[in-house]
């Protein structure tokens, strides 16, 4: 809204200014009035104005005067001066305090108009700066962030021209010959369990921690997050050398493990490089992290890797697991397998590659002996903890003994779980019973147990003489008949209560097990007994 004050101490002349502008037609929304210079200060006290009008010679303090104090007080308000004396001193010294325009009374209502659009459209034009200025500095940090990923995944190419075209374009000062040195930081893993927004949050803390830890020795220009848990700092006008740096990051290290309840590693540059490398510096510092997987909490330096060709990796003797675990040996199979792992933490040489092969391995056995108890393993081990156990395991040993050590007692409790807590048969048939209204057949119900159908249905039948399908028919019959002969319940909301959706479906059933349909053995009641 678009405010005009106009400043005069005759009535008379406020009057005709007020009558002779269309004001909605030049764009102005509403329209004060002052006979001084102090009534038109108190305005600007109460009011966000954006147009004065003002006349100069005035009792006490004259127009030059207000304005002098307008620049100060409201420095954006824009002021059009109105006089009677063609006084070249008075023209000349509002032009120097940064009057918009200066009119001789009379004013024609046509140029009075002009100059009061020339205003509006001046303070538009400031009005849309400023609104800009401000989205700029509101959002600059995700302008900059986008830039830099950008670059990083080579939506801008990676040639100096082309990252200095988009910089400018984007209005980022990004100097020529920078240089600057990429840290990847790779949370391993959290303390606690957390939900997914206080993940973005500490990820949020560990950005800003870093960028204060690195004021002084140089300037952060840029911390992007990569993937869940993966930041990329970008560093540049560093104090110190690469070591010195290390140094720092492990200092970092440790105030992230006590205050933001994580364990990450940290993977640097070894010296500063232009712009246009980050691409492949980014590379081959995810490379380093893929392959640190002996040690957590610590800070590599890019080149620092171990030269020359690893040593022999050690092969675990799966045959003797598969034993173990046959036998139900836990503590024998824990034993070996955390030795084992021990001993691939400290063969030089061993990546991430070689942890994913001794996944596959031990997924390899464990899931062949669950299949032959009868157990469903791609099942059992869908929940949230078993698959991001599993997408960390061939992160590092510390996450591969977590994962190990999961896999193994989840086994292992669900087995005697199954043989303690009584006969299967029996909690199938309890299941049964509990969820009889549902859509239940054989591959949900072996499902809701982990066991393959095949299996729980041998079992069934060896146990009852009644497959698993009958036996649920069976029950649903027994079920209906009591409803029928004990209830007044329609037929339909009988079938609906006992699984069926389809009341024909139902019917031709209850007729195959009772020889009636269900109205004709509701009107005999109770001639027969539920079927047993």
């Amino acid at each position: 809204m678009k405010q005009l004050l106009i400043v005069d101490d005759e009535p008379l002349a406020i009057r005709s200014v007020v009558n002779a502008v269309n004001w909605e037609g030049v764009g102005i929304d509403n329209v004060l009035t002052a006979g001084n210079a102090k009534q038109a200060k108190q305005l600007f006290e109460t009011n966000e104005i954006d147009i004065m009008l003002c006349d100069i010679e005035m009792p006490q303090e004259s127009g030059i005067e207000l304005l002098a104090w307008v620049k100060e007080q409201s420095p954006t308000t824009a002021t059009i001066f109105l006089t009677c004396h063609a006084d070249f001193t008075f023209a000349q010294k509002a032009i120097q305090l940064g009057s918009l325009d200066y009119l001789l009374k009379p004013i024609p209502p046509e140029d009075l108009e002009a100059a009061i659009r020339k205003a509006v459209s001046q303070r538009t034009v400031e009005d849309e700066i400023k609104q800009r200025s401000k989205s700029w500095v509101k959002h600059h940090p995700l302008f900059l962030e986008r830039f830099w990923l950008d670059i990083l995944s080579r939506a801008i190419p990676s040639n100096p021209a082309a990252i200095q075209a988009a910089a400018k374009e984007r209005n980022i000062e990004l100097p020529a010959d920078m240089q600057v040195m990429p840290i990847l930081i790779q949370v391993r893993r959290w303390h606690k369990q957390l939900s997914l927004r206080d993940e973005k949050i500490l990820e949020y803390a560990l950005m800003n921690s870093l960028q204060e830890m690195v004021q002084g020795v140089g300037r952060s220009v840029g911390v992007v997050p990569l993937e869940r848990g993966r930041l990329l700092a970008i560093l540049t006008e560093l104090t110190l050398d690469g070591p010195e740096i290390k140094v720092l990051m492990e200092s970092y290290i440790e105030s992230c493990r006590k205050f933001f309840y994580c364990d990450i590693s940290c993977y640097i540059s070894d010296a500063g490089a232009p712009v246009d490398e980050l691409p492949e510096l980014r590379r081959r510092l995810e490379e380093l992290q893929r392959n640190h997987v002996a040690s957590d909490n610590e800070a590599l330096i890019l080149q620092s890797k171990a030269a020359g060709a690893p040593g022999a990796i050690p092969r675990p003797n799966m045959k003797l697991w598969r034993i173990h675990l046959e036998e139900g040996n836990r503590k024998k199979i824990h034993l070996e397998v955390n030795d084992f792992l021990d001993t691939l933490r400290s063969t030089p040489g061993v990546t991430s590659a070689d942890l994913h092969q001794f996944v596959q391995n031990m997924l390899q056995i464990a899931y062949s002996i669950l299949h032959d108890k009868g157990i469903q393993a791609h099942q059992l081990f869908q929940d949230r903890s078993s698959v991001e156990l599993l997408e960390r395991a061939s992160g590092s040993i510390t996450d591969l003994k977590l994962w190990a050590q999961h896999l193994i007692d989840k086994s292992f409790d669900y087995a005697a779980d199954l043989e303690a807590s009584g006969s299967i048969v029996d909690k199938v048939k309890a299941y049964i019973s509990k969820h009889i209204q549902e859509d239940l057949n054989r591959e949900n119900i072996a499902a809701s147990f982990f066991l393959h159908p095949d299996y729980i249905n041998r079992m069934f039948k060896k146990e009852t003489g009644m497959s698993m399908t009958e036996f649920l028919q069976h029950e649903r019959m027994n079920a209906a008949m009591e409803l029928l002969a004990g209830t007044d319940q329609p037929v339909t909301v009988i079938a609906a209560s006992i699984g069926y959706s389809n009341l024909s479906h139902f019917a031709k059933n209850f007729r195959k097990h009772t020889g009636l349909n269900p109205n004709e053995y509701r009107q005999q009641k109770p001639v027969q007994d539920p079927i047993h």
